[in-house]
């Protein structure tokens, strides 16, 4: 089953992220995510957003 896919960027400063949009069904709405590498190169930051969902509420 696929939830989504993610696709690489380049910042304006230069640094490679993922672009990330995760969906499925049972979502009121596709998660939108940027997926960066920490400065110290030891873990991840995940920024993400969450849209109104399909039916406008």
């Amino acid at each position: 089953m696929e939830l989504g896919a993610a696709w690489t960027r380049r910042s304006s400063e230069g640094r490679t992220y993922l672009s990330l949009k995760l969906d499925d069904p049972s979502f009121a709405a596709p998660i939108f995510a940027n997926l960066f590498t920490d400065e110290d190169g030891e873990g991840y930051s995940l920024i993400w957003t969450r849209p109104r969902s399909r039916n406008g509420e």
